[in-house]
């Protein structure tokens, strides 16, 4: 009887959720139409409730040219014909509606029969009347919904909270075309041509990567592909030439991570690439524009199926050694559960200073066996050694604490790092600016997340043992029980609550901050970086987004999941991640990449709309830089069979920058693992030196910062990792490059070739 009454209130509570985002989703529709006779039957007769603030909009802040302002309710509780004449208005106030959604947020009652409820996501993008560009509506109502002959309706309606983004001239300027990089990613024909068991795998790279490979001052951008991969050379004029060929890398396929790092500390940015079903390769930097391969005698070993990497000095032996993380096999291995830890081991590369590496995996513990999206070496306990943080997709991730002795532990669990997700990317930067190194992991935001509840958990359990799958996947509940108890629901909550952020507490662990901070939109999101965009002294994040790009307005999430609840047996198949399944169905397709301005005080908000830069692109890499040294931060973004993008930054910030090239002479030439502070009138920014880290890609080594109205920066703080040594400048003046050298007191301006737009 207890199964019975577990297995009727699983489906209840599905059923109940689902019917409710047919009813919103009619809305929607309707809406977008503005079909208000459509809307209509979707309300009760004896609708009741408070009105949503639709046309009543009180302005509470703008900033560089974006608006913010808040819808207000007046209290008032309208009938039926009162809703809908709210919504003709809204509907009327623009002259064009190109997206609107009200989505199930949260089911807060659904086990009655005479009334249920729920949080109400709502989104709108539309021009209004007179205005050139479009405005952003997003926010939550809650809903109150009453069975009739025809099905749900609603009853009651309230408002929550709803904000409007609008805009003028949007600051950044999508230039991929005109600067010559937005050829077309293609599929690897491997994962067309093969029978693959986890054929998915096909939507996932590629990654993209920025570097200033010829060391002329402007950073330079290479592209993975299926198909062939490409090198383009930043002429410094807003355009770039492919120099893929006349550099030797042609014929690089099924690519999705390559980095440039100065291998050998000459001077010279060497170059190592994924290749997925072939093994890996590194190229020496000739010096002259050319690369040679010399891979046969660098000790890699094949690695297959390595889905990203980074380099970092491990050891601080002035070398940098190199990670690289794996996913699974795919023509063998599907991920066994919502859990996942069989996928192909990580290995770490120990760097000889020769150009040859050794595997020391084993005796370093690095080993990770889950199925790795993301890596990144910070210091976050700030001893001098890079730790490292790996990012899963399918469970958890790992935090490995450096021992300062050629050995890692992990310490997951204790620092509060699990953040279990599916997680894409590894990202760290100091969003606070306390001077410490926080984390930002992306995930999977589902707008199905309400599903993640008892109900659904209780039904998951009681299939795993009806169909026999728990015998096999009894080792990993366990896994999930040392790690975190009896809280199964909030582990399935957490897995579909989206993009994770980290807050560094300074006492070796972290505090998730991710709903407090308004850093988790909706998406399926990939790449992601920290940057000062706007030079006000704070990292903002811009996130890519997108998964399967079929027919608009279809949706293949919510059936997913249910059969990944109610048919486990066929899900050890792989049949649910076979192509063929979802026929012509989206899968979090037609999602628009996120900018999450930082407000300064610990919150974000997203801005994308108004700003210019929430493109709908299929988006998986992105890399930041300052392609054309002007004192701002411009967006590479990297797509899944569509054409790449590059986001140039016109901001009209009218404020000042500083940027910090660093040399490293007993540390690494590229100085990863520095740390350069500074400091103005009291206020402290830090920034780290990383390579390789988001989603397969790499961004720029030149430290950013913003620096506001200030005319300097009061002091310059640099600290190196192998020599210990720090070093100090005051007074250095705002709007230049500047280069540090390790063990000079001589702080170098820099200026390069002129530059032109």
């Amino acid at each position: 009887m207890m199964v019975e009454s577990m297995d009727k209130q699983g489906w209840r509570f599905f059923n109940v959720g689902k019917d409710l985002t047919e009813v919103l989703r009619e809305v929607a529709e309707g809406l977008k139409a503005r079909d208000m006779e459509r809307i209509g039957r979707q309300y009760d007769p004896s609708f009741r409730g408070a009105r949503l603030g639709l046309n009543r909009l009180e302005q509470v802040e703008e900033r560089d040219g974006v608006r913010r302002f808040r819808f207000r309710s007046d209290g008032d509780a309208p009938s039926r014909d009162a809703a809908l004449s709210e919504w003709q208005t809204y509907a009327d106030s623009f002259d064009e509606l190109e997206e609107t959604g009200l989505f199930v947020h949260r089911v807060e009652q659904w086990d009655s029969d005479t009334e249920y409820a729920a949080s109400v996501r709502f989104e709108v993008i539309g021009r209004l009347k007179g205005e050139s560009q479009s405005v952003i509506d997003r926010g939550l109502f809650r809903m109150r919904f009453a069975p009739s002959a025809d099905g749900l309706r609603i009853r009651s309606a309230e408002l929550l909270e709803v904000e409007r983004f609008a805009g003028g001239a949007p600051p950044f300027a999508e230039v991929g075309a005109q600067a010559g990089i937005a050829f077309e990613n293609r599929y690897y024909p491997d994962f067309l041509n093969k029978e693959l068991k986890f054929a998915m795998i096909r939507y996932g790279p590629a990654g993209i990567t920025v570097a200033d490979v010829d060391n002329d001052g402007f950073y330079d951008i290479f592209i993975p592909d299926g198909v062939e991969s490409k090198l383009f050379r930043n002429r410094g004029d807003g355009t770039f030439e492919d120099v893929t060929a006349k550099s030797g890398l042609s014929g690089l396929d099924g690519v999705s991570v390559g980095l440039f790092a100065d291998i050998d500390n000459d001077g010279h940015k060497d170059f190592f690439v994924t290749r997925t079903f072939r093994p890996n390769q590194i190229f020496r930097n000739n010096g002259d524009g050319t690369f040679t391969d010399v891979t046969a005698k660098s000790g890699l070993h094949e690695d297959c199926c390595t889905t990203v990497a980074s380099f970092a000095d491990y050891d601080n032996d002035g070398y940098l050694d190199l990670y690289v993380g794996r996913y699974l096999d795919p023509r063998t291995d599907i991920p066994t559960t919502f859990y996942a830890r069989n996928g192909e081991p990580s290995q770490l590369y120990r760097n000889n200073g020769d150009f040859t590496f050794t595997n020391v995996t084993e005796k370093a513990g690095v080993g990770e066996m889950g199925l790795c999206l993301g890596t990144v070496f910070g210091d976050y306990n700030e001893d001098g050694y890079p730790d490292l943080y790996v990012v899963n997709d399918f469970g958890r991730n790992t935090l490995y604490r450096n021992n300062k002795n050629g050995t890692f532990t992990d310490v997951t669990t204790p620092s509060g790092t699990l953040a279990y997700g599916a997680g894409m990317n590894a990202t760290m930067g100091d969003y606070d600016n306390d001077g410490r190194i926080d984390i930002y992991v992306t995930n999977i935001r589902s707008e199905e997340a309400w599903f993640a509840e008892w109900p659904t958990v209780g039904r998951y359990m009681l299939n795993s043992m009806r169909q026999g799958v728990w015998t096999t996947d009894m080792p990993l509940y366990m896994e999930v029980f040392r790690q975190s108890g009896f809280e199964f629901v909030e582990v399935f909550q957490q897995m579909a609550s989206g993009n994770t952020l980290l807050r560094n507490k300074g006492d070796g662990t972290f505090e998730d901050t991710t709903w407090k901070a308004s850093a988790n939109p909706i998406g399926w999101f990939w790449g992601a970086s920290f940057a000062d965009f706007d030079n006000d002294g704070w990292q903002d994040i811009y996130a890519a987004n997108g998964w399967v790009y079929n027919d608009k307005g279809t949706e293949i999430e919510l059936n997913f999941l249910n059969n990944v609840v109610s048919r486990q047996d066929e899900y050890k198949t792989g049949a649910f991640f076979d192509p063929a399944n979802f026929g012509s169905t989206s899968w979090h397709g037609w999602e628009r990449n996120r900018y999450l301005r930082n407000n300064g005080d610990g919150t974000f908000s997203e801005i994308g709309r108004a700003v210019g830069a929430d493109t709908l692109l299929n988006s998986r890499g992105v890399a930041v830089a300052d392609f054309w040294n002007r004192g701002v931060l411009d967006i590479a973004v990297a797509a899944s069979t569509d054409k790449h993008a590059l986001f140039r930054n016109d901001g009209k910030w009218n404020r000042n920058w500083l940027q910090v090239e660093l040399v490293g002479t007993k540390s690494n030439r590229d100085a990863v693992g520095a740390r350069v502070y500074t400091r103005v009138d009291g206020k402290l920014q830090m920034r780290e030196v990383v390579l390789g880290d988001g989603y397969g890609s790499q961004n720029t080594l030149r430290q950013h910062f913003g620096i506001g109205a200030a005319a300097a920066v009061d002091e310059i703080e640099v600290r190196w990792p192998r020599s210990g040594e720090t070093q100090k400048f005051t007074n250095v003046s705002a709007n230049q490059i500047v280069r540090i050298t390790e063990g000079s007191d001589r702080l170098e301006p820099v200026r390069y070739g002129e530059t032109r737009r």
